[in-house]
């Protein structure tokens, strides 16, 4: 009676399992959910501000790095991140469900944010050159990282200035 009250549980959970693990695959994978922005100004403003805070802090350790005050090995450390940071703020940027007519600005927003990913590589190239040669002049380094900063504003007043009445 015990063993074949056992086979009937045995046999149940094993039903059980292989009707759960069917279900699995006949439910459809291709579930994209979005992101739906209920106020883009707001979100735009958040953003823009994240990506202030994040080239503040980048400024001031990138001075300090050319000052002597950390070394480029710190740097470039703390570019990575910043790259990081700013690499996640173009994917959320591009994944939302963003009304029509704040495309243009949120698109704008993201070339400024490229371009300011791209100072940030530029500043690591100086970081290792001042790394295997303290005494490296880096003028011209220097005079390209304005390119990007100049390209990354330039993108950033087109946001603006592209943003709905």
């Amino acid at each position: 009676m015990k063993s074949k009250k056992g086979f009937i549980i045995t046999a149940g959970v094993l039903a059980a399992i292989t009707v759960a693990s069917f279900a699995v695959w006949f439910i459809p994978q291709n579930n994209q959910s979005s992101i739906v922005i209920s106020n883009p100004s707001d979100e735009l403003d958040a953003l823009i501000d994240q990506q202030k805070a994040i080239s503040e802090s980048d400024k001031i350790e990138f001075d300090k790095m050319l000052s002597g005050q950390i070394t480029p090995e710190n740097y470039i450390a703390i570019a990575e991140i910043s790259s990081g940071q700013i690499r996640s703020i173009i994917i959320s940027i591009t994944e939302p469900d963003v009304p029509e007519q704040w495309m243009q600005s949120y698109s704008a927003l993201a070339d400024s944010l490229r371009a300011y990913n791209t100072y940030l590589r530029e500043t690591t190239v100086i970081a290792e050159k001042l790394k295997s040669d303290p005494a490296s002049d880096i003028t011209e380094d220097k005079a390209k990282l304005e390119q990007y900063l100049t390209q990354a504003q330039d993108s950033l007043a087109a946001s603006n200035d592209s943003r709905p009445a």
